[in-house]
């Protein structure tokens, strides 16, 4: 049995309750909040197929968190989505010691996202050659990938060799978009071009080089997507009366926590960059499935006679604020509250992303010290329904 589906318009609420009739039956429950909201199903048009209603996460908000950027200026209340308890508190947290010590100071390193094609050739001196060729080539294969886009640029590569087999890994900016359905397309046009340009032997549009929705050393260390880095000071009195420790017990764990870490075997080295990105994620429409590369990340902290400097490293965060999730309409709204929607800016929502990491992981380096990391999810995050 297949479920119901209406070619003319499966977005309407006829269609949606034959299925969800149709998955009562099978499953025995009935299914009642999907659907109990006050969203046209027409807006999800283009983000999801089969259609059946609409999940309701908790969310919540957390600030005034002070940034200084080069995009995100001010105080900033910043959106979270989150079925965990104790998260947002803990992120109010960071948030209060971080404005109270002055502010976070962030930068966008670099903004560009990756498509790897691979071309297989029929000799090592084929790829060689074929190396070349590219390099002197590359002003008309930036041609034909701008050529499909009117935001997108084709702005350089990376070449691995292995035999007779060449990784291409092209980088593009994508302007406020997420952007990578943009790339795609403009990748396969390039591709099709050097088919039929140079005698290669055939193609895969994407080789798993791009390391799109995975963790990879090669992201953290090229970057893709925004590469983003934030630091503060903390100030002793403010660590001494918020987080209830010191700089230096502080910076012991840490140390502990890096090798530990090292030991085990992780990618990155961080606390739970994950818990910020994929509440702000959730919350701001962008593909949650990214949060796999743009967690990847590494924090650094350090004892100033009593201070504590923090400071945290996103390599790889794929945000954007338009297209994909980002025009439904309660996403729309997170993304407004800190005026992130729209163009011109995504390096803005960037920085506020960053902050808003190292403000998560200020806030538990401190609680696993003060000893307060078990009675706080005691006090909020013990699920108990009325």
């Amino acid at each position: 049995m297949d479920l119901p589906k209406n070619r003319k318009n499966d977005f309407s609420e006829s269609a949606i309750k034959k299925r969800t009739d149709f998955l009562s039956k099978i499953s025995g429950f009935k299914i009642n909040y999907l659907q109990n909201g006050n969203l046209d199903p027409g807006v999800a048009k283009g983000n999801i197929e089969n259609l059946i209603g609409f999940s309701q996460v908790p969310t919540g908000a957390i600030g005034p968190l002070k940034i200084y950027g080069n995009h995100a200026n001010g105080d900033f209340f910043v959106p979270l989505s989150t079925t965990e308890g104790a998260l947002i508190s803990s992120f109010n947290r960071g948030a209060r010691v971080i404005s109270q010590s002055g502010g976070a100071s962030v930068v966008v390193v670099k903004n560009r996202i990756q498509r790897a094609p691979c071309f297989e050739l029929e000799s090592l001196k084929k790829s060689m050659e074929f190396i070349n060729w590219l390099e002197d080539n590359f002003t008309k294969l930036k041609e034909v990938a701008e050529s499909t886009t009117n935001k997108g640029k084709l702005v350089g590569y990376h070449t691995t060799v292995h035999g007779k087999f060449v990784f291409v890994r092209l980088d593009f900016t994508t302007g406020d978009a997420m952007g990578m359905n943009m790339v795609s397309k403009a990748t396969y046009e390039v591709s099709r071009y050097i088919e039929n340009s140079f005698p290669v032997s055939g193609y895969i549009l994407e080789s798993n080089m791009a390391v799109d929705k995975k963790p990879a050393y090669i992201n953290s260390v090229l970057g893709r997507g925004k590469t983003v880095t934030a630091e503060v000071v903390l100030k002793k009195r403010i660590i001494s009366k918020y987080l209830h420790t010191t700089s230096k017990e502080i910076t012991s764990a840490y140390q502990k926590q890096v090798m530990g870490g090292l030991l085990a075997g992780s990618l990155g080295a961080n606390g739970h960059l994950a818990n910020g990105i994929a509440a702000l994620f959730l919350s701001c429409g962008q593909d949650l499935a990214n949060v796999s590369e743009s967690c990847v990340g590494y924090t650094y902290m350090e004892d100033r006679d009593g201070d504590l400097y923090v400071s945290i490293i996103l390599p790889s965060l794929i945000v954007g604020t338009i297209g994909g999730g980002t025009y439904l309409p309660t996403q729309r709204e997170c993304l407004e509250m800190m005026d992130c929607h729209g163009s011109g800016k995504s390096e803005k929502f960037a920085e506020i992303a960053a902050a808003t990491a190292l403000a998560g992981e200020i806030s538990l380096s401190a609680s696993i010290v003060a000893g307060d990391f078990i009675t706080a999810h005691e006090k909020y995050g013990r699920n108990r329904p009325l």
